[in-house]
């Protein structure tokens, strides 16, 4: 392990994760709040300097990272970030514990969205942009680590992409930074639409601001105490189903469409398989509280709407909320705890196991069923119009075993702590897949994480880092191997 190289970068996002305080800084400056804005700049400068000692310590000399430094300098970057990213909530005038301070900071940079703040609609508004930007920033790191990094590592069946996405973007772009930057101003002008949008359905200019950036980063966090219900504007949570769908699709679809690649996005089956699931789980959960309700045909649009905007929050681990879906009956219950582990597309900043291994598993348990039927036939799964290899499959069926062994320890370790086993359960996997809520009467929809021991609220973390990482980018740094001379 070459350390000092690895520290260097991790001391330059240390120095960003500082300079990018300035924004929150100036907003409160403007909007009158100067404490606040002093105590923004105390931690941006306790930032820059704890990154600049860092990045002047280690090795500045430009070297391409190994694979296994790629491990440890992923998991640093990310636990670096959270901590401070922390800073301001540390030392805001709202007398915030630590350990809340970073629970909230992790939970916005992991895109989780779960929040251990209550109040916000009193809030400077410096601080409730800084949990915005938090989500903005971890989103774009999502993409960067989807694309660039995960397929490099052959983590979870990425190195699918590796193979078929590269080979396509060296035809888009020149290079792989030039087809880096296109996707990253995907993003940022996803992000532009989406408060424009919002600004029109009518909310204020600030809010449009933050709810585009948690809406894009699929994060979920919100500037008022009720989250979306707080605006009762039907408009407005349409623009936020259409706008949470399109961020959980693929962000290299934006560079397809804008070239008029429709093969390439008819070719992903994961997108269809996404759009399936949303509207088969509508239609369902429509069906079932008709059943339950007996709701007037006049009132269809209503649940309609609640219910594909629950859905697509869920699916896409946004996490925001309209309505407490507990009330729903016992098997919104049980059908909201399966789509907390769904997640979005491959190549989003959609949390979740992804559509794209369960596109794998599906079309690969089927031909097995196949060969089962007719043992002497061929049969080949595919993605698309390229076939799965057994690579491929083994890296998901690993990525499968590990999330749900991942989920039982956690839930054991959150039920020694004292949680029942729904409230458990739930938790760990609202973490895993960095959606947000949860379920239970402790973290349920219409609830914060600010009464859960502190003790849980590290395993939740510890969690929603495990889960945003890929599982296998932290776990592998425990094995002995990683840490040999020649490995």
């Amino acid at each position: 392990m070459r350390f000092k190289l690895i520290f260097s970068i991790v001391g330059y996002m240390g120095i960003i994760c500082g300079i990018s305080m300035i924004i929150p800084a100036i907003i409160d400056w403007l909007a009158g709040f100067w404490e606040a804005a002093e105590r923004f700049a105390v931690s941006s400068a306790l930032c820059v300097a704890i990154g600049l000692l860092i990045y002047l310590l280690s090795d500045t000399e430009k070297e391409s990272l190994r694979p296994k430094e790629m491990f440890l300098t992923t998991t640093l970057i990310w636990i670096t970030y959270g901590v401070l990213g922390a800073f301001p909530f540390f030392v805001s005038e709202y007398h915030i514990s630590w350990t809340d301070s970073v629970f909230e900071s992790i939970s916005g940079l992991t895109t989780t969205g779960a929040t251990v703040l209550t109040g916000l609609d009193t809030m400077s508004p410096g601080l409730l942009l800084w949990r915005s930007m938090l989500q903005w920033l971890g989103g774009a790191g999502i993409v960067i680590l989807a694309i660039t990094i995960l397929p490099t590592l052959h983590i979870g069946g990425m190195q699918f992409f590796s193979t078929e996405s590269s080979a396509r973007s060296e035809r888009d772009l020149p290079t792989v930074v030039q087809n880096m930057r296109a996707i990253l101003s995907y993003f940022f002008g996803l992000t532009v639409v989406c408060a424009g949008c919002l600004y029109f359905a009518g909310m204020g200019l600030f809010d449009s601001i933050n709810h585009a950036m948690t809406t894009i980063a699929t994060g979920g966090f919100s500037t008022h105490d009720e989250s979306i219900a707080y605006f009762h504007s039907p408009l407005i949570e349409w623009v936020l189903i259409i706008f949470m769908t399109m961020a959980g699709m693929p962000l290299m679809m934006g560079l397809y469409i804008y070239r008029r690649r429709w093969r390439l996005i008819r070719e992903d089956s994961q997108i269809a398989f996404f759009i399936k699931v949303i509207i088969g789980s509508l239609v369902l959960l429509t069906v079932l509280r008709w059943l339950t309700d007996r709701f007037a045909p006049a009132d269809l649009g209503h649940y309609v709407r609640e219910g594909l905007f629950t859905i697509v929050s869920t699916m896409t681990s946004t996490g925001f909320v309209i309505d407490n879906y507990q009330l729903w009956g016992k098997f919104a219950i049980a059908f909201f705890m399966f789509l907390l582990l769904t997640g979005g597309c491959t190549g989003s900043t959609a949390g979740g196991i992804k559509m794209f291994r369960f596109t794998v598993l599906v079309r690969s348990a089927g031909v097995r069923l196949k060969k089962m039927v007719q043992p002497h036939g061929v049969f080949i799964p595919r993605y698309g119009s390229h076939a799965i290899s057994d690579d491929v499959l083994i890296s998901v069926l690993v990525f499968f075993g590990l999330y749900l062994g991942t989920a039982i320890v956690a839930t054991l370790a959150l039920s020694a702590c004292g949680l029942d086993f729904v409230t458990s359960f739930s938790g760990a996997l609202t973490s895993l897949s960095n959606v947000g809520p949860a379920l239970g009467h402790v973290i349920g929809p219409d609830k914060t994480f600010v009464n859960v021991p502190g003790e849980v609220k590290w395993i939740l973390l510890t969690a929603m880092l495990i889960g945003r990482l890929e599982f296998v980018s932290v776990f592998v740094l425990f094995f002995p191997f990683l840490w040999r001379k020649n490995a």
